[in-house]
């Protein structure tokens, strides 16, 4: 088995837990809901697919492209960082979640086209993380530790991490959430 291979089916497998574990388990009315301390499945899912568009765009040197697929949710969500924030903004009460559902599938979709096709030199390589990030128009005051934390990192950084880790992380924590909400199918 090749990398590509690995990390393909790395991406396949958390991608399915996310769309039969969570998604499929937790009602689209009860999406939004937030535990106590929590953020809410909406979030969180819209969360993991920014992140991941910014860093597939960031590894592709394509960003400051306009992603259309983003003009559903308005520009309160989708203006600069919006969505990158570990914590649940007030904007989310007016994300539709089948539309986030869909938007985040496309974006997963989009990676593993991604993973696919990346070879060994690719993931050596250092994009300019900085000059990327401005132009996609992530604002360095509210976004200074995305700067940090990305900087001077291979492109193997962030499949590692934004493409398929940050996913893989915050489906754990889903399922955990859905626990809590009473949505065991092990109950």
């Amino acid at each position: 088995m090749n990398i590509s291979q690995y990390l393909v089916s790395e991406l396949d497998d958390t991608v399915s837990r996310l769309r039969t574990q969570i998604l499929g388990l937790v009602p689209r009315e009860r999406q939004l809901e937030r535990l106590p301390g929590a953020n809410s499945v909406t979030w969180i899912v819209y969360h993991v697919a920014r992140h991941a568009a910014l860093a597939l765009s960031v590894a592709t040197g394509t960003p400051g492209i306009h992603d259309s697929r983003l003009d559903v949710f308005g520009p309160v969500a989708t203006r600069g960082g919006n969505g990158l924030q570990e914590v649940q903004q007030p904007f989310t009460d007016s994300l539709d979640p089948a539309e986030v559902e869909a938007y985040a599938l496309r974006v997963f979709a989009d990676v593993r086209t991604y993973l696919l096709s990346l070879t060994q030199g690719e993931l050596d390589a250092l994009p300019d993380v900085e000059a990327a990030l401005d132009s996609a128009g992530i604002e360095h005051d509210t976004f200074d530790w995305l700067y940090r934390l990305w900087a001077d990192q291979p492109v193997a950084f962030l499949v590692r991490w934004p493409l398929i880790g940050h996913l893989t992380h915050h489906v754990g924590e889903l399922t955990g959430m859905r626990n809590q909400m009473g949505l065991s199918p092990f109950r």
